[in-house]
């Protein structure tokens, strides 16, 4: 529970566009995955709405004729922007639009037949369904997708309770999916809208009215057949019996198609689970059991919703039972118990994409229409659906999205990211060395080091044989070197510093520098060079062939090879290097691998991301100004640190330009030599402050690999203009927030570009200054927070008394209003 009241408070706090947030690449069936053309899983998840006035609660009118239309239209445009807009917290990507029948019915039918409500289709209109699926379903689908979500298309109204093959209500279908195929966009859109066939078949039979395994089959099969003969070649979702809950006859006779997935229903009380009965495996395997094509194609669960029970009339679910009055949800059910049983079957499964049954699940809106915030629906009850899918969207639109080229998130980018032209030069040792250099004693084992010979702890002292330290020559290229060995592949041997007794390597947050010489004491030896985090993972290693042989020979040694690189630490604690005789390149154990290391040097470089001297360019940093790389040191005039006398979010930030609308102007960290940026594979955020010199820029910051690829991105409006004043304060200024995925543990950089606008279009004289830069692994974080103690304040930075700190580090003016976790006094607090 305390995960999950953090995740909630996290996803309430501002951040803007995620990179992969709003992304509209056509999508395909691939097995029981949904894919984009690049091969990339996408699941999706959003909300469910209908154009009706009684639905709408009359926001835009009160009849579904051509006078309301444009303001229908402008209703779901705005609700768009409130569902699907990580600025403000909302994280949707898809939508279900209905066709509703209050526009398709003619008002100057009359109603006939036994089928009441909108499963009486007895006034449809053909012509008019296709009149307003052009100028109304269409322009709203076309909104939608306009702010980054997928359309998911169901028919008017709902099925009558028995189907039968053959039956009226199957040549309605036929005719509705017959106009809604046939329509150019929707087909040329195929790959962004999707179709679901029939809402909530309770019973389907047979031509014979008997019940079948084949009726299903046989009821939608033909319809399938008409929307591809029509050239629609998008997705389509298939429904299920029992109010979209019984697939099993599906496995034994599937549909023929080969881009297609089901669609289906999920509410508390079935499936077996309810806030009675919510044990994660039951659920999973009652899934499972009604579902079970769930492990052949994709699913979209498009209705579900649940709020706690609380006091009232309750009501009758559709099986006729009673249930207790909630919040105003169709589902009656707590998030701590059967909401987490049910993101354990979307977890377990990883196929299952979901729209909520109602905008007014998942958004207060009377709340955005009236004020413009975005808040969750049913007063933030973190036991509703609502609260609870503002988190689960946000923690789901880290993964499986759709990307623009191959593994890229998307970002629109007329300036596609570019190698840096001259990069900085190396930035070498500086300091001392946080490991003591070996004694100048021959034959004798440092008891600061932890050295391993034959799967043993060897004993520090006088040694006669073994791994020791050798002195030699001066004129060396080292005169004391530790002698380690690895004698069998299927026992340790190495030599690790960091995990003696009273010889801790703690590091804090910043970058460090590994410097030694090695070489072969016989044969042809590889040397594994490991930094090992204080959770026990390997975070950079170096492997190198040992191209000098001493032969087993003392004297005068140069030749050697050196070894130097950088390591970022981003967790705070005591770490290790260890040092291991390996027999090739790839790190494989070897029998008699023997090799002699000196010169080992271990060097803290402080924090490159903190910035605490005014008028300098600082090092380990590619600043490029107008195409010039911008040389490290002090600096009069250009890109440098300023200092703010005013204060504020933050006192020293890096002022960076693009002063040539043609030409290049940005600043890097992490492609400098000696100052690399070192991630574990996983989950991260990057974030920092941004102001305007001048003007309203925008700030692009983008995430990339060792291969200069783009892994994350967002661009932020500089709103706080602070007039070219170094007097002035930061208050105010923008956050920026890039979440990512590093996939691989390696080597990545940052990159801060102005633009001009939220696309990253070039411009001239765009000025911003950038500060208070953090970037922090998420699950490292949270096992922070669970433990109680909190390390997300910048290092540097004191908390004093009377200060309010967010999560990320950032300080505010005072006691925050808005609910959520703080930093105050150096505790956690919880603002209720």
């Amino acid at each position: 529970m305390k995960n999950f009241l953090f995740a909630l408070a996290l996803a309430a706090m501002p951040s803007a566009l995620f990179a992969q947030f709003g992304v509209v690449e056509p999508l395909h069936v691939q097995g029981n995955q949904l894919n984009d053309r690049y091969g990339n899983k996408v699941v999706l998840h959003g909300v469910m709405d209908t154009p009706n006035p009684y639905f709408n609660r009359n926001r835009w009118g009160y009849a579904c004729n051509d006078n309301t239309v444009s303001a229908c239209i402008n209703y779901f445009d705005k609700l768009f922007t409130g569902i699907a807009s990580p600025a403000k917290g909302s994280y949707c990507n898809i939508f279900r639009l209905h066709l509703d029948p209050c526009w398709t019915n003619d008002p100057g039918k009359p109603s006939t037949g036994s089928e009441t409500g909108e499963a009486n289709i007895s006034r449809f209109s053909a012509s008019r369904l296709q009149k307003y699926l052009n100028s109304l379903y269409w322009p709203i689908a076309k909104k939608a997708i306009g702010h980054g979500l997928y359309v998911v298309i169901r028919p008017p109204g709902v099925c009558p309770k028995d189907l039968r093959v053959g039956d009226a209500y199957q040549e309605y279908l036929k005719t509705v999916w017959n106009i809604v195929s046939s329509n150019a966009n929707i087909k040329n859109n195929s790959g962004i809208v999707s179709l679901e066939l029939a809402n909530e078949p309770v019973h389907v039979y047979n031509r014979y009215g008997q019940g079948s395994a084949s009726a299903l089959k046989e009821y939608f099969q033909p319809i399938v057949d008409i929307i591809r003969r029509n050239g629609y070649k998008g997705i389509l979702w298939i429904p299920g019996t029992g109010y979209q809950s019984q697939y099993e006859s599906y496995a034994s006779n599937p549909i023929q198609d080969n881009n297609f997935g089901y669609a289906v229903h999920v509410y508390p009380g079935w499936y077996g689970a309810s806030d009675k009965s919510y044990n994660h495996n039951a659920f999973i395997q009652n899934f499972k059991r009604q579902v079970p094509i769930v492990t052949s194609k994709p699913i979209l669960v498009s209705e579900i919703d649940w709020s706690p029970e609380r006091p009232g009339s309750g009501k009758y679910n559709e099986f006729g039972q009673w249930v207790a009055s909630n919040y105003g949800t169709w589902g009656t059910a707590c998030t701590s118990k059967w909401g987490n049983a049910w993101k354990a079957v979307m977890d377990y499964f990883g196929n299952i994409s979901m729209t909520l049954s109602s905008t007014e699940d998942y958004l207060d809106i009377d709340h955005y229409l009236n004020t413009g915030n975005v808040k969750a629906a049913f007063g933030e009850n973190t036991e509703a659906c609502a609260k609870t899918c503002f988190y689960w969207y946000y923690e789901y639109s880290k993964k499986d999205y759709a990307h623009a080229s191959g593994n890229t998130p998307v970002q629109p980018q007329p300036q596609p990211s570019q190698p840096s032209d001259n990069p900085a030069p190396f930035v070498g040792p500086s300091g001392n060395s946080m490991i003591p250099a070996f004694s100048a004693q021959a034959n004798y084992l440092p008891a600061n080091w932890k050295v391993v010979d034959n799967g043993g702890v060897c004993t520090a002292g006088e040694k006669g044989n073994g791994p020791r330290q050798m002195t030699f020559d001066n004129g060396s290229d080292f005169t004391t070197g530790l002698y380690i060995r690895t004698i069998s592949a299927n026992k340790d041997g190495y030599a690790e510093y960091g995990s003696a007794s009273g010889n801790n390597l703690f590091l804090g947050f910043g970058n460090y520098l590994v410097n030694f010489n090695v070489a072969a004491w016989t044969g042809n030896p590889y040397l594994k060079c490991e930094i090992i985090t204080p959770s026990g993972k390997v975070l950079a290693n170096r492997i190198v062939k040992c191209s000098k042989n001493l032969n087993r020979k003392g004297g005068k040694i140069t030749g050697t090879t050196n070894v130097c690189f950088s390591f970022y630490a981003i967790e705070k604690g005591d770490y290790r290097l260890r040092l291991t005789p390996v027999a090739d390149e790839q790190g494989n154990k070897g029998d008699w691998q023997e090799v002699v290391v000196g010169n080992v040097g271990f060097y803290s470089q402080g924090n490159p991301l903190v910035f605490s001297k005014e008028n300098t360019v600082p090092k380990g940093w590619t600043i490029v100004d107008a195409n010039q790389t911008v040389a490290a040191g002090e600096a009069g005039i250009g890109p440098r640190i300023f200092k703010f006398n005013g204060g504020g979010d933050f006192t020293y930030g890096l002022y960076i330009r693009q002063s040539d609308a043609s030409k290049r102007g940005y600043a890097e960290y992490g492609n400098v030599g000696g100052c690399g940026m070192t991630l574990l594979a996983g989950s991260y955020y990057l974030t920092y402050n941004a102001v305007a010199w001048q003007g309203t820029p925008y700030m692009k910051c983008e995430v990339l690999d060792a291969s200069n690829k783009v892994i994350g991105s967002q661009i932020i409006r500089c709103d706080k203009n602070v007039d070219r004043n170094l007097s002035a304060s930061t208050a105010g200024s923008s956050v920026g927030r890039v979440v990512f995925n590093a996939p691989t543990t390696g080597y990545y950089h940052f990159r801060w570009t102005p633009v001009a606008d939220a696309q990253g279009n070039s411009g001239a004289w765009l000025e911003a200054v950038i500060g208070h830069i953090k970037i922090t692994n998420t699950a490292l974080t949270r096992a922070t927070l669970t433990s109680g103690i909190s390390e997300t304040v910048a290092e540097k930075e004191t908390v004093k008394d009377n200060a309010w700190y967010t999560l990320q580090g950032a300080k505010l003016n005072g006691k925050p209003q808005q609910r959520g976790i703080y930093i105050h006094n150096g505790k956690k607090i919880i603002v209720r």
